[in-house]
């Protein structure tokens, strides 16, 4: 599923960056790219607002609709 849809405080898992090379390149900079987990912490004004790893970063809506994420498997 997109970035964009993911549930608000779930934490996901990147499945792919499906962004031009350069999107691509300045996600993998910000420490989001395949294998990255990252947070949804809020929606404001169609930005996202994402933690990965100890950083909050805004998305844009479009960049976080070529985001593609799934839920991070629970552990016992």
């Amino acid at each position: 599923m997109p970035l964009a849809q993911a549930v608000i405080g779930e934490s996901m898992l990147v499945v792919r960056v499906a962004a031009d090379g350069k999107t691509r390149r300045h996600l993998e900079n910000l420490g989001i790219m395949s294998g990255a987990e990252l947070t949804p912490l809020s929606l404001t004004g169609g930005n996202l607002i994402v933690r990965v790893h100890d950083s909050r970063i805004a998305l844009d809506s479009a960049v976080a609709q070529n985001i593609i994420v799934r839920k991070r498997p629970m552990f016992a």
